[in-house]
């Protein structure tokens, strides 16, 4: 259990645009990139394939120099047997799925030389860094879970990419739009705290916010990163059940998040939210700026 310094009242004098640094959101310019390069994928790949994005960009959760894009290749007429106990009639390997899919952007112009495969993706360096991530059906072609498949583990994996997404829009709208720059922020707060690591994951924070209850959020972005930080400090531990933003596992694991990472972005936040207490108990707007500041270690 954390000690945390509790504010005496809720209103505060953190400067507007010091909240909005850290609550932004790639720009629109960004976004709009992003989407003609899941497009030129898809053009690229064919009829054969039904692509869409998924993480952070289809999410509206990424902070503004995100530079990374997922996009899901879904095989349109290929079922998982593995996940459906079927018999395939035209059976395929997923080494002859990621060499299709690979082959396919070779050919063309926009990102020939530009592709790498990795464990469960073909990597494509342009002005972003894009995952392409091919998949089969378990199901229909239009519902989660779909199959990926890592060649690391050499296993499928399900994946739900549209469920993740339905669940965050249902969150932003409980919370009255407050959810996704809550999301922005602690990622921002993560990224400050623990750069160049792998202590505190994006998706994996992004789970952690959505499983705060929807009261802890508030129209003040400030007030949000103060309570959603309180109940994260005090009231989880390396025991808790966090389920994923889809609902389909908890991620505070040893083969997820490991809870000792885990412990150790809940201590650093700890810190943290006192120094946001501190900000709200200001007398002053520059000291409140600071202390805010030094909350997302800037």
């Amino acid at each position: 259990m954390f000690q945390i310094q509790q504010p005496a009242s809720t209103s505060h004098l953190i400067p507007a645009i010091a909240i909005a640094r850290y609550t932004a959101a790639p720009a629109a310019a960004t976004v709009t990139a992003a989407k003609s390069l899941q497009e030129s994928i898809r053009d690229v790949l064919g009829s054969g394939y039904e692509t869409f994005l998924q993480g952070s960009y289809k999410n509206d959760t990424g902070i503004p120099d995100l530079n990374d894009v997922d996009i899901v290749a879904l095989r349109r007429w290929t079922t998982s047997t593995f996940f459906t106990g079927t018999i395939a009639t035209s059976p395929i390997s997923w080494d002859q799925i990621f060499r299709e899919v690979q082959n396919a952007l070779e050919a063309s112009y926009h990102y020939r030389g530009k592709t790498e495969r990795g464990d469960k993706c073909i990597k494509v360096s342009t002005n972003f860094k894009a995952d392409v991530i091919p998949a089969v059906r378990i199901g229909d072609v239009s519902t989660d879970p779909i199959a990926v498949y890592s060649f690391r583990e050499q296993r499928e994996r399900k994946n739900f990419p549209r469920d993740h997404y339905a669940n965050n829009v249902r969150k932003q709208a409980r919370t009255v739009d407050a959810y996704k720059p809550t999301v922005r922020m602690f990622k921002r707060w993560a990224r400050n705290w623990f750069p160049w690591t792998d202590t505190a994951p994006s998706f994996y924070v992004e789970c952690l916010i959505h499983s705060v209850p929807d009261d802890k959020f508030s129209s003040d972005a400030a007030a949000s990163f103060l309570l959603v930080g309180d109940y994260i400090v005090n009231k989880l531990n390396r025991n808790s059940v966090i389920p994923s933003v889809a609902g389909d596992k908890d991620i505070l694991m040893s083969s997820e998040w490991d809870p000792a990472k885990f412990e150790a972005f809940q201590a650093q936040l700890a810190g943290s939210v006192n120094l946001v207490a501190r900000a709200f108990n200001a007398t002053l707007s520059t000291e409140a700026s600071q202390y805010w500041r030094q909350a997302f270690n800037e």
